[in-house]
């Protein structure tokens, strides 16, 4: 990858992003040659079409257990936070996504295995045993699953040059900053958490859109 930003000078042609989405060739291409996804670097996407692109996770806000007035509030917050982001004379680009990804249930296994080896009354350790299998078989099935909810933000990258490259690394770690605090200053009633993805977080995210099934 580092490669491909080049880090002497080179001919103005070459440090120009070129390539252009096109249809995908089913059955016959590799997930990369389909892929927009570049490589990721110092914990964002880049993309072969030349796009620094930053992925912020919140927590959801649960609109079911909010009133009539309450969610009307919470859509005012939400135009509020769009109108101070985007605004009428901005070039800003914003993507909302929300994911179902597996549940992962590791740490839960591992305290009742520990619970297992600890448990002297056969009847309980017999119980212990088949809560173990139970939760191991539901996470090798990946029959749990949660909705994760994404902002996505992006920077246009200059050229190819590892120095146009690490100057958006700046200018999007300020935006997402900013970002942030704004998320969680507009949605303080409701107790809203933002926090940026970094590379494996992100790795496992691109990963389950490939293959859900972890199969």
């Amino acid at each position: 990858m580092f490669n491909w930003f080049k880090k002497k000078e080179a001919d103005e042609h070459d440090l120009e992003f070129t390539f252009k989405p096109r249809p995908i060739n089913k059955a016959k291409e590799t997930i990369n040659d389909m892929s927009l996804i570049k490589s990721i670097y110092k914990g964002y996407i880049v993309t072969k079409t030349g796009y620094l692109v930053a992925l912020i996770e919140t927590t959801g806000i649960n609109l079911e257990l909010l009133d009539e007035e309450e969610q009307e509030f919470a859509f005012e917050d939400f135009n509020s936070f769009l109108m101070n982001t985007l605004g009428d004379s901005s070039n800003e680009q914003q993507q909302y996504l929300d994911i179902p990804m597996p549940v992962k249930l590791d740490d839960y296994v591992l305290s009742y295995k520990k619970r297992y080896l600890e448990e002297e009354h056969p009847e309980r350790k017999q119980l212990i045993a088949s809560y173990i299998d139970d939760f191991t078989n539901r996470t090798i099935q990946n029959e749990m699953s949660t909705k994760r909810h994404f902002l996505v933000l992006r920077e246009k990258i200059n050229d190819k040059s590892l120095s146009s490259l690490d100057m958006k690394v700046q200018e999007l770690n300020d935006k997402v900053t900013t970002y942030i605090n704004r998320l969680e200053d507009t949605f303080e009633t409701h107790d809203l958490q933002a926090k940026k993805l970094f590379t494996d977080e992100i790795l496992d995210i691109l990963k389950n859109q490939f293959n859900y099934s972890g199969k």
